[in-house]
């Protein structure tokens, strides 16, 4: 598989939203949520730049195929855990 769960991706083309009329433009960055097999695929929480919002961004999430994206980081966060 091209990737994997929480890597950070950068699009290379424009594409359309899978839940609204949007093109979502090329070299917009987002995270790995999902990874599917077969046939391989990867849902994916594309960070949209918004200057109107708090934040600056808006979130879209679609299910893109390997050849849509180039794995950008491979950084995962540790979930530190309290043993006291």
């Amino acid at each position: 598989m091209k990737a994997k769960l929480y890597d950070k991706i950068q699009i290379l083309t424009d594409i359309p939203g899978d839940f609204s009329d949007r093109i979502i433009l090329k070299d917009t960055v987002g995270t790995v949520v999902e990874c599917y097999e077969n046939p391989e695929g990867y849902a994916v929480d594309l960070a949209i730049p918004n200057s109107r919002l708090v934040g600056g961004f808006e979130y879209e999430n679609v299910v893109l195929t390997p050849q849509q994206f180039i794995v950008v980081s491979r950084e995962r966060e540790t979930v530190k855990v309290s043993t006291q």
